[in-house]
């Protein structure tokens, strides 16, 4: 890189010293741009990766970003879990997910889109965002979302088994967007929403996603061509009264609509073709943005265009797709500074989690540039990502940041830089902001990161990780775990000498231990806290009122001193007459008789009459004639 460490010290604490009141001193108040790639790894960029191999994307434009004079690159970057929904989650709201009771990716996906699932309670309407930020400013924000969602239903489904209530982009502070429900093919992504009955379709494409079907018009689904096959419908939705979006069809909710065009190639593009859109609205209104860019790339399916796809000899379909990605990255750039907003645009750029193995990219390795394991794990290769932030007016030499940093930190970042607070100041906000940090690159991080999601968590502090029964995530175990017989319920390791976590330090390192197993239950209770008196997500649902009581009958044959054999379907105590009794009987489904004794009411779905001194059994008037 182009600075030293200490050079980068030196010049960053001079140029960011009055960062905090940059909103208030400049005239025109800095735009904020989040670009979020999907499953997209460590190693996923030409700047981090042996290009040797030919195991590599090319990757120009995030490279220069990379090396960019105004940029920090951050080298130990890390998701907030190894799945899409939370990190997503973490992002918007600068807290841990699980605070949010987002614990893993929420259903609904290629397979089983928006229009036929529900995901359920989504991200909580009371969780102040990024976009709430901008919008307690004095400074008049636009704010946009494009892209992937996953953080609950966009639109109301009434009749669909799950759905809950309706979560999307504007119930959580964004003035406009357009997205899809989960994730979608990389290239021509909602080509399955126009089908055509063929009666003789070309031969099925190699594709590393089985549900493709012969329905197609000229769709991309793998192999660099087009075809007469497609996945199934994932489309864009947006607000009806949209004023940046085109006509759309209608869907179960009025306020909502659904896209009537064909994604025309690389579904990157198409976002960015919105973006354009957008930009160029707020520029002739002179009006500051939030831009919250969330790419379909690099989750499956990931089909590449032709021309991509033809760069490749090896994962042609992966590296493709990824080289059309950074396509768009150089692209967003160019607008930016075609427009005469890049100087004062602060851009922030992550993934969601790390990669994942499959026909597509055949040695999951390089992607993680050797980082153990992949997606869904809590290992290293599943959390650690790229990371960068873009400031020109606040940086001027390009920054290695080793310190540890996270997606829940871009929301501090940006409340420190217009000066807002959070509407629930009594909340526990898990990020920091970035900008003490870019002041001092070698200072170490004041609080530790947490993580926790289907059924793994761990505490980073510093160059120590502590992790609770971390799995193999999407990709095989890798040796030494994969010889393993059994594994241990946690594992300590130190980052800074092992990064491949290969050796285990519980035993040997006991105060270290017992240090990271402190803030590990400290995280674990003040999840609990959030989630019971913040949001109230994890609150239990209050118990049913009890049924009112049966009306009392007087109509059932009696016998007195008797019981009844065989079990009970069901009993009710407190009972205090045996007309009470009878009628609990006559309300009680399959109940044929009953016998009180005492204030207990035996109901049972069979009559077999004993003598039982004290207690009478009864006949409800609907079973005497069966008897």
């Amino acid at each position: 890189m182009s600075v030293t460490r200490a050079n980068a010290v030196k010049v960053g604490a001079v140029l960011l010293a009055g960062a905090v009141v940059l909103a208030t001193a400049q005239t025109t108040p800095p735009n904020f741009l989040f670009i979020l790639t999907d499953d997209q790894g460590w190693g996923d960029n030409s700047y981090n990766c042996e290009n040797s191999t030919g195991m590599c994307a090319h990757t120009p434009n995030m490279d220069a970003l990379a090396r960019s004079p105004h940029t920090a690159l951050f080298h130990r970057f890390y998701s907030a879990a190894g799945v899409c929904s939370p990190t997503r989650a973490a992002l918007l709201t600068g807290r841990t997910n699980e605070r949010s009771c987002i614990e893993s990716a929420l259903r609904c996906d290629q397979e089983d889109p928006g229009l036929t699932c529900a995901m359920g309670p989504g991200l909580p309407h009371s969780e102040f965002t990024i976009a709430d930020a901008v919008a307690k400013s004095p400074h008049n924000y636009a704010s946009i979302m494009l892209g992937k969602w996953h953080l609950g239903d966009l639109f109301a489904k009434p009749g669909i088994s799950g759905y809950s209530e309706t979560t999307n982009p504007g119930s959580v502070g964004f003035q406009d967007w357009m997205m899809t429900e989960a994730e979608a093919s990389s290239s021509m992504s909602n080509c399955g929403c126009f089908p055509v009955n063929h009666t003789t379709p070309g031969p099925k494409p190699p594709s590393g996603y089985d549900k493709i079907t012969p329905h197609g018009d000229h769709c991309v689904v793998g192999g660099g061509f087009e075809s007469d096959w497609c996945y199934p419908c994932t489309n864009y939705f947006f607000p009806a009264n949209s004023s940046v979006q085109p006509a759309g069809g209608p869907t179960p909710d009025p306020g909502v609509s659904t896209l009537l065009e064909k994604v025309p190639g690389d579904d990157s593009e198409f976002i960015v073709d919105h973006f354009e859109k957008f930009l160029t609205a707020q520029i002739a209104a002179k009006r500051p943005f939030l831009a919250h860019l969330c790419t379909h790339s690099i989750h499956e399916p990931h089909p590449s265009m032709p021309e991509y796809h033809a760069m490749y000899e090896r994962d042609p379909d992966y590296l493709g797709t990824l080289t059309q990605l950074d396509v768009q990255f150089g692209r967003i750039m160019s607008l930016l500074q075609s427009t005469g907003v890049y100087e004062n645009t602060i851009i922030f750029y992550t993934t969601d989690n790390g990669p994942h193995q499959g026909e597509e990219r055949t040695d999951i390795h390089w992607s993680t540039n050797f980082l153990r394991q992949c997606k869904a794990s809590i290992f290293e290769g599943g959390i650690r990502i790229p990371g960068m932030m873009h400031a020109p007016m606040l940086i001027s030499s390009n920054l290695n940041v080793s310190t540890p940093a996270t997606t829940a930190d871009f929301l501090p970042t940006i409340m420190e830089v217009l000066g807002v607070q959070s509407s629930n100041p009594s909340w526990v906000m898990d990020g920091i902001s970035l900008i003490p940090m870019l002041k001092n690159i070698t200072a170490p991080r004041p609080k530790p990161l947490i993580f926790s999601w289907g059924g793994q968590s761990a505490v980073i502090d510093n160059e120590w990780k502590l992790m609770n029964k971390p799995n193999a995530g999407q990709c095989d175990y890798q040796e030494p775990y994969s010889s393993m017989k059994s594994y241990d319920e946690y594992y300590l390791f130190n980052l800074n000498d092992d990064y491949h976590e290969l050796v285990q330090l519980k035993d040997t390192e006991p105060e270290q231990y017992a240090r990271m197993l402190g803030l590990y239950n400290d995280m674990l209770a003040s999840i609990a806290n959030s989630k019971a008196n913040e949001t109230g997500c994890g609150k239990p649902s209050p118990p049913a009122p009890p049924a009112p009581p049966a009306p009392p009958s007087s109509t059932c044959q009696w016998y007195p001193n008797s019981g009844l054999n065989g079990s009970d379907i069901a009993m009710r105590t407190g009972v205090s007459s045996r007309e009470e009794c009878c009628g609990i009987c006559v309300a009680t489904h399959n109940c044929v008789a009953a016998d009180l004794n005492g204030d207990k009411c035996h109901l049972k779905s069979t009559f077999d009459r004993i003598v039982r001194a004290g207690s009478t059994a009864c006949v409800p008037p609907t079973t005497i004639t069966e008897l």
